[in-house]
C-alpha cells in the first residue's frame, strides 16, 4: 500500500507540473486503471495526506486531471475508461462498495 500512495503523490507531481513524456503518461494510466477495488476500499481507509479527507480523494483528483489531458489529446477510449474507474470510486465514496 505504502508503494502505491508515493506512486500517487509522484504522479500528482508530475501532472501537475506537466513535464511529462510519453512512456510517464503511459504508466500513469496503465496503473490508474489497473487499481483494484480492494486498494480503493484501502484508500478510502486511509489518509496519508492531512489536506485530504482519504486518499481515495488524491486518486480521484488523479483521475479527474488525466480525465483532462485524454480529452484534450482526443484519445476517447482511454478517457471512457477513466470515466469508469471514477463512477466506481463514486461509489465507494457513497459507501457502495463494489
Amino acid at each position: 500500500m505504502e508503494m502505491t500512495i508515493n506512486f500517487l503523490l509522484q504522479t500528482m507531481r508530475v501532472l501537475h507540473v506537466g513535464n511529462y513524456d510519453e512512456e510517464e503518461l503511459s504508466m500513469v494510466y496503465n496503473f490508474i486503471t489497473s487499481v483494484t477495488d480492494d486498494v480503493l476500499n484501502d484508500y478510502k481507509d486511509t489518509c496519508t495526506i492531512l489536506s485530504y479527507e482519504n486518499d481515495l480523494e488524491l486518486y480521484m483528483e488523479i483521475l479527474d486531471i488525466c480525465i483532462v489531458i485524454f480529452e484534450d489529446r482526443e484519445e476517447y477510449e482511454k478517457c471512457q475508461k477513466l470515466k469508469d474507474k471514477k463512477e466506481e470510486v463514486i461509489k465507494i465514496i457513497e459507501n457502495k462498495t463494489i
